[in-house]
């Protein structure tokens, strides 16, 4: 007797129904991988930018603390101006309030004699001035950026008008080293605190010897480089500031700067 075989054409149900579910499966595994990817890349593209920002931003700073003061013998200039300078008062100040309760920027203002006879923000300068050190926000723009502004000294009087340095910079705190009689720093304290020589502020701030600085850097403008919490981040004697949900890249920087012209 001749058995007829029946050959099979095509896939049953049962097994067409594997295949879908197996290639939904790895359908999803390269969706999720290239989501990944896009983040890491964009995460990193993120990072890259903090540093940037935070490297020319403390550098910037860097270069002109270390000149306060500049140009007079040891001792004899104070390096930071700490009267009023249109509209500032002071101009030196310390936002944190009494005993670090607020969260805002902190402003210096680095008194000296430039060699280049030229502001911050590149106007001529020929006398003493204070060159400005903010936090603010541009014209139609959310992104809070370093800006300087030249201050005429001896006029009492703007050099020009506030230039933004650089973007994504959210917050800047400041503390000074405050010297003994051996030229030691024994103590960094904000602004409001540099205390007093002979009841005699202006000899207090003349001892001021380095400068520390931490700034809050962003990515500035890109979004989504984050998760969606609410970190807080404290810079120095500051409380801590929150961001709510805005899915931004943050980072603090800091350095210690020595200014040179106080050094014996």
């Amino acid at each position: 007797m001749n058995r007829q075989v029946k050959k099979q054409s095509g896939l049953s149900l049962i097994e067409l129904m594997i295949a879908i579910v197996i290639g939904i499966f790895i359908s999803l595994m390269v969706v999720q991988y290239m989501i990944t990817s896009s983040r890491v890349f964009k995460r990193q593209g993120a990072d890259a930018n903090l540093e940037q920002n935070a490297g020319f931003a403390l550098s910037y700073l860097s270069q002109y603390i270390r000149q306060a003061g500049s140009r007079d013998a040891h001792g004899t200039d104070v390096p930071f101006f700490i009267d009023a300078c249109g509209g500032f008062m002071p101009c030196t100040n310390d936002a944190d309030g009494a005993n670090g309760t607020n969260n805002d920027s902190d402003r210096i203002a680095v008194q000296m004699f430039p060699s280049s006879r030229m502001d911050c923000t590149g106007l001529p300068a020929a006398g003493q001035i204070a060159n400005v050190f903010y936090i603010d926000q541009e014209p139609n723009s959310q992104a809070n950026s370093l800006f300087c502004r030249g201050f005429d000294v001896a006029a009492n009087t703007w050099l020009g008008n506030g230039v933004a340095l650089i973007d994504g910079i959210d917050q800047m705190q400041v503390i000074y080293g405050v010297a003994d009689a051996s030229e030691q720093v024994y103590s960094y304290v904000s602004a409001s605190d540099v205390p007093a020589v002979g009841g005699n502020l202006l000899a207090g701030w003349d001892q001021i010897r380095a400068v520390k600085v931490a700034l809050l850097v962003s990515d500035g403008f890109d979004t989504n480089t984050e998760d969606t919490s609410s970190p807080s981040f404290q810079l120095f004697n500051a409380s801590a500031k929150p961001f709510v949900n805005d899915s931004v890249s943050r980072k603090v920087f800091s350095t210690t700067i020595t200014i040179n012209s106080k050094i014996p």
